[in-house]
């Protein structure tokens, strides 16, 4: 079971995130109080003719202010996955967020779900490593509930069908197995991603409110991979009524 030194969780780590993002001679950046975590380069391109010039976080991360209240980073430049969506959301904590939301594309694993939806896990299985060095196995991994409200609102305002439901969470890319879909399937799940789990643990375990929304980038099914959706609205339009309820969440906190 992750982690093999089961007595971690009160013990102080090595280096503080604090320390390595306030390592410059500048100290620690100005950050808004939310922050978006994107992960395909047409939501960066969208979001770049709108915002303001970006702000350096620590090395090649940064965060384009979008609003006073709500910044976008591009999370795909570093990569993607667990442990790097863990590390940039580290980051942006100790740089004074207070709220982060993923936005990012999820294998939809129901065939019932309209393309075009706006998907808004409420918990999540833990099939990845970084999740279980923040929380215990036995400790439920959520997001923040009044703030998935606040996007379900949002999203819907600008006519968006949403849905609630279960993600899988995992890190092994060419190992999410036919059993695995058939059963997780079967049980209802409604998406399969790599950064859920991940940035609700460390937001979890630093006190800081988080969300997932996922845009369907095709679906699962124990027969096939159906790579290609017709959605003529995914991350991009979904971006804008993300930062109307990031801002209500935020106001109202």
């Amino acid at each position: 079971m992750i982690p093999n030194y089961r007595d971690k969780y009160e013990a102080e780590a090595v280096f503080s995130p604090e320390e390595v993002v306030g390592m410059g001679s500048e100290g620690l950046p100005d950050v808004p109080p939310a922050a978006v975590l994107g992960y395909q380069p047409k939501l960066t391109e969208f979001v770049e003719q709108r915002a303001d010039p970006p702000v350096r976080i620590v090395r090649s991360q940064h965060l384009y202010p979008v609003t006073e209240t709500v910044g976008y980073v591009p999370v795909h430049e570093w990569g993607t996955g667990a442990p790097i969506s863990a590390i940039v959301t580290e980051n942006l904590i100790a740089a004074g967020a207070e709220a982060v939301v993923l936005l990012g594309g999820g294998a939809g694993l129901q065939t019932d779900v309209p393309p075009e939806a706006a998907i808004l896990p409420t918990d999540v299985i833990r099939d990845e490593g970084v999740s279980y060095h923040y929380i215990p196995d036995e400790k439920p991994v959520t997001p923040t509930a009044s703030l998935v409200d606040g996007l379900d609102d949002a999203l819907s305002e600008a006519g968006f069908d949403t849905r609630r439901g279960t993600t899988w969470t995992t890190s092994a890319f060419y190992r999410e197995t036919i059993p695995e879909i058939r059963a997780y399937g079967h049980d209802g799940v409604l998406t399969l991603d790599m950064e859920s789990a991940a940035i609700w643990a460390v937001c979890q375990y630093r006190g800081v409110d988080t969300a997932s929304v996922h845009e369907l980038g095709g679906v699962f099914t124990p027969e096939e991979w159906q790579p290609e959706t017709q959605n003529d609205r995914g991350v991009t339009e979904m971006f804008d009524p993300i930062v109307v309820g990031l801002e209500s969440h935020v106001a109202d906190a």
